[in-house]
């Protein structure tokens, strides 16, 4: 009888054991499973970033076209309401100059016609009389003449001030709305950056240091090369447009006033020009090096390297992947000169190889 009591307690024992072990593994197939629906669903939200992180490259590009070409449209009529206007004001002096000489040419009239002379016997002073009053009277027709035609062309640039001044009142709206656009998408892309500020002090520090021995920008772009010099070379089918726009005022292999020979393009801009990324790449340096002012060092494809200087402001980050036209600066106020290179490990390459004229 005890042995068939201690039989039935083993055998409730192995059950309650089997039971409680399939009730155990049960528990972590659910575990595991949630684990899984979890990591999917972290999966979907990482994939629905990148999507809002690219879209929001892609709208910064076109709002950085868009405004870049109100805001070029909009210096242009400006140069030309100031240039009416010095036009105006050499009128308005002319004219003033004009009204002078009338005085005198009107004075002269009246005094050789207020004494004529018809003596028969003094024909000498009758024919010098005559000759002054004829030559004050065409100097008199002559300043009148130019005088309305002064005046005429001064009534000319009146309209066309109000006609340019029309057409700036116009794009003010549009200006105001591009540029509130432009400036909502760069919060936004800050915000979607926010991962990237994790890892800034450390490569500031890094860079700090680097910017502090190299000497030249040179120096700096070859500290920034990782590894060899890609054997591919090609870049583009086509050529990038500049970061900027504006006027060339030296390009690669010409002197300066001082003699040095330049390794890239200086271009005077516009002032407060907003500065975009020339191709697609990544951001390896943004911070101030020796007198070049703010400068952004841009890695792309095959170890090319873009070096833009004399910035006032940076918005990128250090390791963020940027597009083509993507937004990524501006320039001073008032004069405004960018230097930009173009290097491949340590060699200069002349900008026009890639990059169309600003």
């Amino acid at each position: 009888m005890k042995k068939y009591l201690y039989f039935l307690i083993f055998c409730f024992c192995i059950f309650d054991s089997a039971y409680a072990g399939s009730n155990e593994l049960a528990a972590v197939k659910k575990q595991i499973t949630q684990v899984e629906q979890q990591n999917k669903k972290i999966e979907q939200q990482v994939k629905t970033s990148d999507r809002q992180v690219e879209k929001t490259k892609n709208q910064l590009v076109g709002a950085a076209e868009s405004l870049n070409k109100i805001e070029i449209k909009r210096d242009e009529i400006k140069n030309k309401i100031k240039s009416l206007d010095a036009r105006r004001d050499d009128l308005l002096a002319s004219i003033a100059t004009n009204q002078g000489r009338l005085a005198e040419a009107a004075a002269g009239l009246v005094t050789v016609s207020g004494n004529p002379s018809f003596s028969a016997s003094d024909t000498h002073e009758y024919i010098l009389t005559s000759a002054l009053l004829t030559g004050i009277s065409d100097s008199f027709d002559s300043e009148i003449k130019s005088a309305g035609e002064k005046i005429t062309e001064l009534e000319k640039i009146r309209d066309a001030k109000q006609e340019q001044q029309e057409k700036l009142d116009k794009t003010a709206k549009r200006y105001a709305e591009d540029k509130t656009y432009l400036d909502r998408l760069m919060r936004t892309r800050s915000a979607q950056n926010e991962k990237l500020k994790s890892k800034q002090y450390e490569l500031q520090k890094k860079l700090r240091d680097l910017s502090v021995r190299a000497k030249s920008l040179s120096e700096l772009t070859a500290g920034l090369s990782q590894g060899d010099v890609s054997d591919d070379d090609s870049f583009s089918w086509r050529k990038m447009r500049s970061p900027v726009s504006g006027i060339m005022l030296r390009r690669f292999g010409e002197k300066s006033p001082l003699g040095l020979v330049s390794d890239g393009w200086l271009i005077k801009t516009r002032s407060n020009a907003l500065v975009t990324a020339p191709a697609d790449g990544r951001v390896e340096f943004a911070d101030d090096f020796r007198k070049n002012g703010r400068v952004i060092i841009l890695s792309h494809k095959n170890s090319y390297y873009s070096v833009l200087t004399g910035l006032a402001t940076t918005d990128v980050l250090l390791g963020q992947d940027v597009l083509a036209g993507e937004p990524i600066g501006r320039m001073p106020d008032g004069r405004a000169e960018m230097y930009l290179e173009l290097r491949r490990g340590t060699k200069a390459i002349n900008p026009a190889k890639l990059f169309k004229e600003p």
